[in-house]
């Protein structure tokens, strides 16, 4: 393994522990590194199928944690992680991390990625049961299939925009201004 390998390794194994935030105060919902840590390892893994898996495997594995360890009042018996609908639309950001290439780059790219997630995140919501997404949780909000319940959706979504925009932005600096730090001073890790 390459000392570059190891160090973005690193990077994102701290995107990961810092996902557990969220546990120690519920106010930081929706304040997750995970869309920074995909964008990351789009931007700076070479290889687009081990930026997908640096992506997809981090959510799982935290999810399961998160799932059972704290919330699993929420599900009926063990759950594995899976939420097809958060994974496969996260698997999409590393293409978008991809294109950074300059400061403008790395703007957009956050603005896109928080953007692009909350919009169809919540589509899939909203569709819930119609497209197969649904929750077994007792308390989950099922809307109407129509323009009101569609903008209810969007609504009631919005108090975690603010979370989601500063965390996109929060993590995005601390791992691609670290690693650019890290890189400046190391010939190894300049590529």
């Amino acid at each position: 393994m390459t000392k570059r390998t190891m160090i973005l390794m690193g990077f994102l194994a701290f995107a990961i522990a810092s996902r557990f935030l969220v546990v120690f105060n519920p106010a930081w919902a929706n304040f997750s590194p995970i869309a920074s840590m995909a964008l990351f390892a789009g931007a700076y893994i070479s290889n687009r199928y081990q930026a997908i898996l640096w992506t997809i495997l981090p959510i799982w594995i935290s999810n399961m944690i998160l799932n059972n360890v704290f919330y699993g009042q929420y599900f009926d018996g063990f759950s594995w992680g899976i939420d097809f609908v958060q994974v496969g639309l996260l698997a999409l950001i590393p293409f978008i991390g991809a294109r950074i290439k300059s400061f403008g780059g790395f703007i957009g790219g956050n603005v896109a990625t928080v953007l692009g997630f909350f919009i169809l995140s919540n589509f899939a919501v909203w569709a819930g049961d119609a497209i197969g997404y649904g929750f077994s949780a007792g308390n989950a909000v099922v809307y109407a299939k129509d323009f009101s319940g569609l903008v209810a959706c969007y609504a009631n979504a919005l108090p975690f925009l603010k979370n989601a925009i500063l965390s996109q932005f929060v993590f995005s600096a601390v791992l691609f201004g670290g690693f650019e730090l890290v890189k400046s001073k190391s010939l190894a890790l300049q590529r």
